[in-house]
C-alpha cells in the first residue's frame, strides 16, 4: 500500500522545479470522469481538514498540500498555479 505512494512521492522529488506538478499532471491522466472527480472531492476534502487543523499543533500545512497535490493530478489550473507558487517559494528561499 505504501509502495504507490513512495514511488509517487520520488517521481515528484526528481521532477524539475517549476514543472514536476505539470509534469505529474499528465502522467497521471489515465482513468475516467469518476476516478478524476472522486480525486478532486477528496483533495479538496483533505485540504479543507487541513485548514481546520492550522489553528491546532500538528501537521495542518502537510494535509493541505497533501489535498492540493491529489487535486492537481487531475486539474491543469491546480498543477500549473502548484507549479508557479513553488517558484516564488524558490525565489523566496533564496534570498
Amino acid at each position: 500500500m505504501l509502495a504507490p505512494l513512495k514511488k509517487r512521492w520520488r517521481e515528484l522529488k526528481q521532477g524539475k522545479p517549476g514543472r514536476r506538478f505539470r509534469d505529474r499532471y499528465e502522467r497521471a491522466r489515465r482513468g475516467g470522469a469518476v476516478r478524476k472527480w472522486l480525486l478532486i472531492a477528496g483533495g479538496a476534502l483533505l485540504a479543507l481538514v487541513g485548514i481546520v487543523l492550522l489553528p491546532l499543533p500538528g501537521p495542518g500545512l502537510l494535509v493541505i498540500a497533501a489535498g492540493l497535490l491529489l487535486i492537481a493530478e487531475e486539474s491543469h489550473a491546480t498543477a500549473r498555479a502548484l507549479d508557479w507558487l513553488e517558484r516564488k517559494l524558490r525565489r523566496l528561499a533564496s534570498r
